[in-house]
C-alpha cells in the first residue's frame, strides 16, 4: 500500500461507488458526484483509499475519475431536471460543473430551507439505491443529505450522525414544518430519515423516493412508518447559523 500526499480524486463519472474495501465484491459505503472532490490517503493497485467532502472514507477505483494535486473548481450545480423533466445519467443532481449546463444554478445562488420540497417534488420515482445520493438512485440519508447540500446546508452521511447533528432541535411530529426531518427505527436505533413536507406528510426514499403520511386518515398513509416513528426535528437554527 502506497501513501499518497497533497493529491485528490476528482469523480468523472455520474456518480462513483465508495466500497468498504478495495473490491467490487465488498459493502458500496456511498458515493461521489460528478465532480466531488476526495482526499487520496492512499494506493493499492488501481484503488484510492479517500475521505470524501464529508468526512466519509473508504475505496474508489481508479476509472471513475482522475488523480490531481488541486481540488477540483466548479461554478455551478445541476439541481433541477431538463426540459422533459429528467436528469441526465452523466451530470445527475448535484453534479459540480464548470460551465452552465440545463437545470443547473451558480454555486452563489442561495436556496435555503424554503427551495427544499420544490427540489424534492422534482425527485420523485427516483428508485432507491443502497448508497446512493444522485438521481441514478437514493438510499434515505443520501437523499437528505445531497437535497440539504445543493440547498446550502453540509450535514453528516448517515441517518444517525444526521440525528446527532439536529439533536437540540428536537420538535413535535405535528409542529414540523417543510424541510424538518422525521427519523424512524427500534430502540433508538436509527434506521430512516425523511423530510417534512409540514405535520404528518413526509418524502423520503423507500423503494423509490416518494410522497407519504403518517396520518392513519390519508390516503397515502405508512404505517410501518409510523409504527418505528423515533422523533423529529427542526432544521431553521441550522440555516440561520
Amino acid at each position: 500500500m502506497l501513501a499518497t500526499k497533497n493529491s485528490w480524486f476528482i469523480n468523472n463519472s455520474g456518480a462513483a461507488p465508495v466500497y468498504d474495501k478495495p473490491d467490487f465484491n465488498s459493502a458500496c459505503l456511498t458515493e461521489l458526484v460528478f465532480g466531488e472532490s476526495a482526499v487520496i490517503n492512499t494506493k493499492q493497485g488501481e484503488w484510492f483509499y479517500i475521505q470524501c467532502e464529508d468526512g466519509y472514507n473508504g475505496w474508489v477505483h481508479s476509472f471513475f475519475g482522475s488523480k490531481s494535486s488541486k481540488k477540483n473548481k466548479y461554478d455551478h450545480i445541476i439541481i433541477y431536471p431538463n426540459k422533459e423533466g429528467i436528469f441526465s445519467p452523466t451530470l445527475p443532481f448535484g453534479s459540480r460543473i464548470k460551465e452552465p449546463e440545463e437545470g443547473s444554478l451558480p454555486i452563489n445562488n442561495s436556496l435555503g430551507q424554503k427551495s427544499i420540497i420544490k427540489i424534492l417534488n422534482n425527485l420523485l420515482g427516483i428508485p432507491y439505491k443502497w448508497g446512493g445520493k444522485t438521481t441514478l438512485g437514493f438510499d434515505c440519508s443520501g437523499l437528505v443529505q445531497a437535497v440539504l447540500w445543493v440547498c446550502g446546508l453540509n450535514i453528516p452521511r448517515d441517518s444517525y450522525q444526521q440525528k446527532l447533528f439536529f439533536q437540540n432541535s428536537k420538535i413535535k411530529l405535528n409542529d414540523s414544518e417543510p424541510g424538518d426531518l422525521h427519523f424512524f427505527g427500534k430502540k433508538e436505533k436509527v434506521t430512516h430519515v425523511g423530510f417534512s413536507t409540514g405535520g404528518l406528510g413526509i418524502i423520503h426514499s423507500q423503494g423509490m423516493v416518494r410522497n407519504d403520511s403518517l396520518d392513519k386518515y390519508s390516503k397515502n398513509y405508512n404505517k410501518n412508518l409510523l409504527d418505528i416513528y423515533l422523533s423529529t426535528y427542526s432544521i431553521k437554527c441550522k440555516f440561520t447559523q
